[in-house]
């Protein structure tokens, strides 16, 4: 049809309406798309390279021949990749495994041989909203097609490459909300009391943390590390609440005897923030499992959103 058809425009938006309701009728293609905009979102704000572009845009002849993957990225040490993302979703915790299949690759593989870059995967690990960056030649042959199992991907990941980093810090943190001694906070027969925020204090272990930015940094580990966060404390006089206190603390110890335990990746602390941006305002679990969260009745990102909630709104409720 030619472009000034005047039939063109409706021709092409009607076939534009169809196409758009069926990719977003399209569960994995969708949490494809996302994971791969998450990626590229990921690696600018970690910041180290030197050039990100997409790279599958076009068609690439002869076709049936190659397939371009997602990313080429060149690293400040003159490193250049062709990285192909993928998204890994399995609910057993314990049975987590990529594959592709051969001819899948052969096309992703013979791309990179004619562009003379090495080929990576990026695989995001849903369950555990985990990042590991393999190389191509890793994978090995599995049931008919190539794959790798998570916990054997672990030691090859060169996400560090990329600026990842694991985090660590002395446990606990802790959010205490301090109550407005000029509004009512005695306590009900029901055990419960109206409080009212007048100010917030943030500790890591036994410490106060003054600092803005520390409070700031103390605030993201909160959110969107590994930590777990308890059931509230409520600090009493008397009758009445002088404040409720939020900790965080590692679901074990693995770094005894030093203060200080992994709160997690940065790659993982992103992928929770961008979750919270992209999956709603409701809980990103279940069927959304993309997200790589889990929730049950007082889930740690409901506690989390509750501590928000308290800490920015006067009217919250807590029970002793």
């Amino acid at each position: 049809m030619s472009l000034r058809d005047p039939n063109f425009a409706e021709t092409f938006t009607g076939i534009a309406k169809e196409r758009l309701a069926e990719a977003l009728d399209n569960d994995i293609l969708l949490h494809g798309q996302r994971t791969e905009n998450m990626f590229e979102a990921l690696i600018v704000s970690l910041g180290h390279y030197k050039l990100l572009k997409r790279e599958d845009i076009g068609v690439v002849h002869p076709e049936g021949a190659y397939t371009a993957p997602d990313f080429r990225v060149h690293l400040h040490g003159g490193a250049k990749w062709l990285i192909e993302v993928k998204n890994v979703y399995d609910a057993d915790p314990g049975r987590q495994r990529f594959r592709i299949r051969q001819q899948d690759f052969d096309h992703l593989k013979s791309y990179a041989s004619a562009m003379d870059c090495p080929l990576k995967f990026a695989l995001y690990w849903a369950r555990w909203r985990t990042w590991m960056l393999i190389d191509a030649d890793d994978l090995v042959p599995i049931d008919g097609k190539l794959g790798i199992d998570m916990f054997k991907a672990a030691p090859l990941n060169e996400m560090a490459r990329l600026g990842d980093r694991m985090i660590g810090t002395k446990p606990p943190l802790k959010l205490r909300l301090f109550a407005d001694k000029t509004k009512p906070r005695s306590l009900s027969a029901d055990g419960e009391a109206a409080l009212t925020v007048s100010h917030a204090a943030v500790f890591c272990g036994d410490t106060e943390i003054t600092d803005q930015v520390e409070r700031n940094i103390a605030w993201i580990l909160m959110e969107f590390g590994d930590w777990e966060c308890g059931d509230p404390g409520a600090a009493m006089n008397g009758d009445e609440l002088r404040a409720v206190e939020f900790q965080w603390t590692p679901r074990e110890r693995i770094n005894e005897p030093e203060e200080f335990d992994m709160i997690g990746t940065l790659s993982s602390m992103f992928s929770r923030y961008y979750a919270t941006k992209t999956l709603g305002r409701r809980c990103p679990n279940g069927s959304r499992a993309d997200a790589g969260l889990v929730c049950s009745a007082g889930c740690e990102w409901s506690q989390r959103r509750r501590v928000a909630l308290m800490a920015f709104y006067p009217s919250s409720k807590a029970r002793r």
